[in-house]
């Protein structure tokens, strides 16, 4: 999904490190025992977030796996009669549609239980080049070797199947593990900042009640960050983050820095207006393998909202004109649907199809073309 950098800003040097970090566990760069802890504590934390009333769901903090979001929001009755004929060589989209509810890491973990297979987890991977899943056994080493090729097709069954034809999920690399239990030192580790974040939480809430604040709270090492649009007031401001900074003190959180965050109002809004026909886009184009779609993006500027749709086809393949055409047609149809256009509120908009050559598709004068 995009994002406009000036609601959120990244620091250099964290933005530096995660760019690096694919090609350098690709490059066999960690240890295994490396990267078992951080499937450890990935798992755990889908696992906390799934069973568990979060400090982060009570302080209203927004997060999203960007990958994932835009590829599984999905709205009902999205679908135009235009979009629908133009897809009429592939799946219906019914077929995902009508089974948007169904978990895929579930129908796996009750298929290889019915077989008698030790399922302790199985995670789901999405977003940059390779997407799969990855089961983990209860078992020992050498009963997870002997299993692996049993779950191997069983995984493959079910992402192979006519109900994933022709999509990405078709494509993806099912993995076989060991499941390892979080050793107690973690497990403690975890508890104490769990109950150290929880009594910050407690201390800010506590603060910032007089003030019926409203905006998110987001918290990090150290750090209570407190949002607040653009046009309040400085004065407010001021005193709110005082007061906050007061309530720590007093309760001996001298190392907890409060930092403020602003941002515009309007530009907010028109994001969370155009959530939906963003997300129904990027769904439709990055589910189905025949469009040739890498990305799905959005951008809202002076008022203008851009949708970029990047292909993975270059402006010199054949049919590349004719596809992004198609692409360019289907996404202004469905924004003008009877189900988004009253919700984006007939903003004005744009739609930037580009190629992966970075040429952008125009139409003038009724040609059409790249430059």
């Amino acid at each position: 999904m995009g994002y406009d950098k000036d609601e959120f800003q990244t620091p250099v040097s964290l933005e530096n490190f995660t760019k690096e970090l694919p090609g350098r566990f690709k490059a066999g760069e960690f240890s295994e025992a490396r990267k078992d802890q951080v499937h450890r504590e990935i798992e755990a934390f889908n696992k906390k977030l799934k069973n568990q009333w979060t400090l982060w769901k009570k302080a209203g903090v927004a997060t999203a796996s960007a990958a994932a979001s835009f590829l599984l929001i999905i709205g009902a009755g999205f679908v135009s009669p235009t979009m629908a004929k133009m897809v009429a060589k592939i799946p219906p989209l019914s077929s995902i549609y009508d089974n948007h509810h169904q978990d895929l890491t579930e129908e796996l973990t009750q298929a290889l239980k019915k077989e008698g297979y030790p399922v302790k987890q199985v995670n789901q991977y999405v977003g940059g080049k390779n997407e799969g899943i990855t089961v983990s056994l209860d078992a020992s080493e050498k009963q997870v070797n002997e299993m692996e090729p049993g779950v191997r097709k069983i995984g493959l069954s079910i992402v192979k199947s006519n109900e994933f034809k022709g999509t990405r999920i078709e494509d993806y690399y099912i993995k076989v593990r060991q499941y390892r239990e979080p050793s107690e030192k973690w497990k403690r580790e975890q508890a104490q900042i769990e109950k150290e974040s929880e009594e910050v939480f407690e201390i800010v809430q506590s603060a910032l009640k007089p003030y019926e604040f409203k905006n998110s709270i987001m918290f990090g090492t150290n750090t209570v960050e407190l949002e607040f649009p653009s046009n309040e007031k400085q004065e407010k401001v001021d005193e709110i983050k005082t007061a906050v900074e007061e309530a720590l003190a007093a309760n001996n959180k001298h190392n907890i820095e409060v930092k403020i965050r602003k941002f515009n109002l309007a530009k907010r809004e028109q994001y969370a207006r155009w959530g939906n026909a963003v997300s129904g886009i990027a769904h439709e184009f990055m589910t189905y393998k025949k469009y040739k779609v890498s990305g799905v993006g959005h951008k809202s500027e002076d008022g203008l909202m851009t949708i970029f749709i990047t292909m993975k086809m270059k402006s010199t393949d054949e049919g590349a004109a004719d596809q992004a055409s198609d692409l360019y047609t289907m996404a202004e149809d469905f924004i003008k649907s009877e189900e988004i256009w009253p919700q984006v509120k007939q903003d004005p908009y744009k739609i930037v199809v580009r190629t992966k050559d970075k040429k952008e598709f125009i139409i003038e004068d009724g040609k059409r073309s790249f430059r």
